[in-house]
C-alpha cells in the first residue's frame, strides 16, 4: 500500500513525539491512510479515542489484582475498548482489497487469541501517543503517558 506523504508525516511526528516508543507505527499509518482514504474523519476519531481509551483501562488492570473492588468492571471495559477498537480496525479495511494487508490485520489483529489480543493492546498504546498528542495541540495538555 502507497502511503501519502501526509500520512508519512504525521508518523514520523507521533515516533519522534513518542521518544521512538511505537510499537506498530507502520500499522498506525496503514489504518490512518485507509481512514484518509474514505474521507471517514469520524471513522479515525473512532479508532484514536477508542485505542486511547484501551491503553487506560489496560494500565489500570495492570496495578489491580483479581479480586480487587472493581477489577471485574474495568474487565468489562477492557474487553468492551477491544471490541471497540477491532471494530474500527475492520472497519477501516474495507478501504482496500490488498490481500496481504487484509490476511495480515485479520491474523495480527482480529482472530480470537491471546496473541491477537496482544497486539490490539500493542496497536492501543501507539493509538493513546496520538489521542495525547491531539489533546496536547488542541488544549496544550502536557499529561503524561
Amino acid at each position: 500500500m502507497e502511503l501519502s506523504e501526509d500520512t508519512l508525516a504525521v508518523i514520523a511526528y507521533l515516533q519522534q513525539y513518542s521518544g521512538d516508543n511505537l510499537r506498530k507505527p507502520e500499522d498506525v499509518a496503514i489504518v490512518l491512510e485507509l481512514c484518509a482514504q474514505q474521507q471517514n474523519a469520524e471513522l479515525a476519531k473512532r479508532v484514536i479515542t477508542s485505542g486511547a481509551a484501551l491503553w487506560r483501562v489496560y494500565r489500570a488492570l495492570r496495578r489491580m489484582r483479581r479480586g480487587d473492588e472493581g477489577y471485574r468492571q474495568l474487565e468489562d471495559e477492557f474487553m468492551l475498548q477491544v471490541n471497540e477498537l477491532r471494530i474500527g480496525i475492520a472497519t477501516a479495511l474495507e478501504a482496500t482489497d490488498e490481500m496481504p494487508i487484509l490476511e495480515r490485520f485479520q491474523a495480527v489483529y482480529l482472530e480470537l487469541t491471546p496473541g491477537a489480543l496482544r497486539n490490539v493492546v500493542d496497536f492501543a498504546h501507539d493509538f493513546s501517543y496520538l489521542k495525547q498528542l491531539q489533546n496536547e495541540q488542541r488544549w496544550g495538555d502536557s499529561s503524561s503517558h
